[in-house]
C-alpha cells in the first residue's frame, strides 16, 4: 500500500507558510494562482488528515483482527484436541 510521507507533507506545509509570509510582506493584489495555491493546500491538508484517520483505523482493525485470530485459533485447536481424544475412545 502506498502511503503519504509525513515529512514530505510537513515540508510542503512549511514551504506554503513561507510563501504566505512572503506574500503578506509584498503588497500586491491576489492573483488566480495565489487562490489556487491556497485552495490546493487546504485540500491537501484535508486529504492528509483523512489519510491519517484511515491509517489509524486500519491499524486498529489489524490489531483487532490479529487478536481475534489468535483467540479463535486457540479455541479451534483446543476443540480439535477434544475431538481427537473422543474419537480415540470410540472403538472402531
Amino acid at each position: 500500500m502506498q502511503g503519504i510521507d509525513k515529512r514530505e507533507h510537513l515540508n510542503l506545509l512549511d514551504i506554503f507558510q513561507k510563501y504566505e509570509n512572503m506574500s503578506l510582506i509584498t503588497v500586491k493584489t491576489e492573483c488566480e494562482e495565489d487562490a489556487k495555491i491556497r485552495t490546493d493546500m487546504a485540500e491537501l491538508t484535508v486529504l492528509y488528515n483523512n489519510f491519517k484517520l484511515l491509517l489509524a483505523e486500519l491499524q486498529r482493525c489489524t490489531r483487532d483482527y490479529e487478536s481475534k485470530k489468535r483467540a479463535t485459533r486457540s479455541i479451534l485447536h483446543k476443540n480439535i484436541r477434544k475431538l481427537n481424544i473422543e474419537n480415540k475412545k470410540i472403538p472402531t
